[in-house]
């Protein structure tokens, strides 16, 4: 496997500012190969000081976007959806501006949206309009887009990585695909062999994240599983560690967190890069 390690910054809450470049010297200080920073409507000049700083440490980047109620995907008002595209290529030039080839997420549909029902067929076209769009978009500048299946507690519309590459299918663009997650997986999938082997030809990013979103490792993921699923299907892409904590309410909330299963972040990471570079 020829894989690049990164860090997904989430684990320090949602805002990565200029302040955070302590913590890049830290990750590259201990090997990484890159970092994954969320775009959340930083400044031009920060997201270029946070460029140049990754640059000067040999850190590539890679970064996730956030869909709200308010640019909704899925939602039956127009106007949404238009902001929900709007929303999403702001997103992939704010990735351009930092250097990142890579946009991660559930970008399909608002993250905690249900209606109580299934997914209709309106929804899920309306969804796949808008990644095509925006992938189109996208491809202008050679930036790619993750699709990350979540879990049923978090979304309706992509739950698992079989229905992720149904969409990826149906958008049908080289620079968009199924983005695999260990945490999610390990809630809503096969075994990681079936459902890796599945997606070998639409996979285009991996999450390594913990059953209890802490220290790889500690949890119930079944890793061999997993690591022997990549390598099998000669993956080489990015394997980025994802791992949430409660110093940040708001994220908690998000993600449901409400204990830290770690002692601190660097344990976190520290820890987490020999862990995959053991299992590798």
């Amino acid at each position: 496997m020829n894989t690049k390690i990164g860090m997904n910054m989430l684990l320090w809450g949602i805002e990565t500012t200029p302040r955070s470049i302590p913590i890049f010297e830290g990750l590259a200080e201990a090997g990484f190969d890159g970092v994954e920073i969320p775009l959340v409507g930083q400044s031009e000049q920060q997201l270029k000081e946070m460029a140049a700083a990754c640059d000067s440490l040999g850190l590539e980047r890679t970064s996730s976007a956030f869909v709200g109620l308010d640019t909704n995907p899925v939602s039956s008002d127009p106007a949404i959806r238009k902001a929900a595209l709007e929303n999403l290529m702001r997103a992939i030039d704010d990735a351009n501006t930092i250097g990142s080839t890579m946009v991660i997420g559930g970008l399909y549909q608002a993250h905690k949206y249900f209606t109580g029902t299934a997914a209709t067929s309106d929804e899920w076209n309306w969804s796949a309009e808008h990644l095509h769009a925006a992938g189109e978009y996208a491809a202008q500048s050679g930036v790619s887009l993750g699709l990350e299946f979540l879990n049923r507690f978090e979304v309706f519309l992509i739950c698992t990585s079989a229905d992720c590459k149904r969409m990826v299918e149906q958008v049908g663009l080289d620079n968009v695909g199924v983005h695999y997650d260990t945490h999610h997986a390990n809630i809503e999938d096969p075994a990681p062999e079936l459902a890796l082997n599945d997606i070998k030809e639409q996979l285009n990013h991996v999450h390594l994240s913990e059953s209890h979103r802490g220290s790889l490792g500690t949890g119930q993921v079944d890793w061999a599983a997993n690591f022997a699923a990549l390598k099998a299907i000669d993956y080489s892409g990015w394997l980025v560690i994802e791992a949430f904590g409660t110093s940040d309410s708001e994220l908690a909330g998000a993600a449901n967190v409400w204990r830290n299963a770690f002692s601190s972040p660097e344990e976190v990471y520290r820890e987490g890069i020999r862990f995959i570079k053991d299992w590798l």
